[in-house]
């Protein structure tokens, strides 16, 4: 089965997923760049100077947080002598972020897509790596001292990739995504880590099945999300401890409806956000009986493509998430876009953005502390993109 288009990530065309506070989705060779961090501000959201694995185009996929000097970010660097995409792992050790060598698993394109975190010496990332012309899942663990490549399961026959990950304990973590066979029909893909292996265990799967996010509260309590059908429906699923199945969930226009980022406060509090059609962010919110969808506020009539990708939940009240959107009166160029649940409605809050380029966020993160970090990437026009990195503290 041959590469199709979309089995490079979405964050690629400017689509991706995010992270709950509890997860958050280079060669070997890589130069190792320190930046202090200077930033420019914007409200209340600050860019803090992120670097990058070579001169080529880099982007941030997915963040996550251990504590306030301890961050991850992950993503990919395109490597010229190789003419791949390659890893890339960067850390924010309370002072500045650098990047921290990372293993691929072949030759070809390599992909970071999510990032969960456990402790400071128990951290994980998945993704995707071709092999030859399919991809296979990918996923790597940071022991505290280095990055290493862990054994993970594939659907056989088909290309396999892996868009986000979540942490219930040290030895009950769950990572989703979806394969392609060699129809190019998608189906889900839930794998899961018992502390000593990744299996997959099974998932519905309705009718062209993507999965983007995933989160979970406890052990028989997992959320993840996507779409379904190549028109683009949502798509939630539900673990019992036992099972996954779908739960039904509501759409807010007649096509391209899809969910990037899940994040759960209690059984009975989940939120799920995404895009609804061309025009409009989608933010659906689950009461523990059933999904609604739940108003997002009009920021700029001109703005189109509107799209959360990444959320993360405080608590009840305090609901943040991260994407971005074009202006087509300025260029059509691309801007962050970060929004927040105060517990009664959805506000737009400014972010900033590098002049002359396009700006996109793709996951955003919390430290125990309670300061938001958004990654993403941005690019001057005609040049590579390069990572992009906010910081908002409390």
């Amino acid at each position: 089965m041959a590469l199709k288009r979309n089995s490079v990530p979405l964050k690629t065309v400017t689509i991706r997923k995010k992270q709950h506070m509890k997860i958050a989705c280079a060669s070997a060779f890589v130069l190792f760049t320190l930046f202090a961090a200077h930033s420019a501000r914007a409200a209340d959201w600050e860019i803090v100077a992120s670097p990058n694995a070579g001169r080529q185009a880099n982007s941030l996929s997915s963040v996550a947080a251990v504590a306030d000097n301890d961050v991850w970010a992950v993503g990919w660097a395109f490597k010229a002598q190789l003419n791949a995409y390659r890893t890339v792992t960067e850390h924010w050790n309370g002072t500045r972020w650098s990047v921290v060598r990372s293993p691929n698993a072949t030759n070809g394109y390599n992909f970071l897509n999510g990032v969960a975190v456990v402790a400071a010496n128990d951290v994980w990332t998945v993704g995707q790596a071709a092999n030859g012309n399919t991809y296979n899942t990918l996923v790597e663990h940071w022991n505290g001292v280095a990055w290493s490549i862990v054994p993970s399961p594939n659907v056989a026959g088909s290309s396999n990739i892996l868009e986000a990950i979540s942490v219930v304990s040290a030895n009950d973590i769950w990572a989703v995504g979806y394969s392609s066979d060699r129809s190019f029909n998608n189906h889900p893909l839930t794998i899961h880590w018992n502390g000593a292996t990744w299996s997959i265990v099974p998932s519905p799967s309705v009718n062209d099945d993507i999965l983007f996010g995933v989160d979970a509260v406890a052990s028989n309590d997992v959320w993840a999300v996507g779409r379904s059908f190549q028109e683009a429906r949502t798509l939630t699923i539900h673990w019992n401890g036992s099972v996954w199945s779908v739960v039904p969930s509501p759409n807010d226009s007649t096509e391209d409806n899809i969910l990037f980022g899940v994040a759960a406060v209690t059984s009975n509090d989940v939120w799920a956000v995404g895009i609804a059609c061309c025009s409009k962010t989608l933010a659906i919110h689950w009461d523990g009986a059933s999904w609604s969808v739940v108003p997002t506020p009009i920021f700029d009539p001109n703005a189109t493509n509107q799209v959360l990708v990444g959320i993360v939940a405080l608590s009840s009240d305090d609901i943040w998430t991260a994407g971005q959107y074009i202006v087509p009166l300025q260029g059509s160029a691309q801007f962050t876009l970060t929004e927040n649940w105060d517990g009664s409605n959805w506000n737009f809050v400014p972010s900033p953005n590098a002049q002359n380029s396009n700006n996109r966020l793709h996951g955003i993160t919390a430290t125990p502390n309670g300061t938001l970090w958004a990654v993403g990437t941005t690019g001057v026009f005609t040049r590579p993109e390069r990572t992009l990195i906010l910081r908002k503290n409390p």
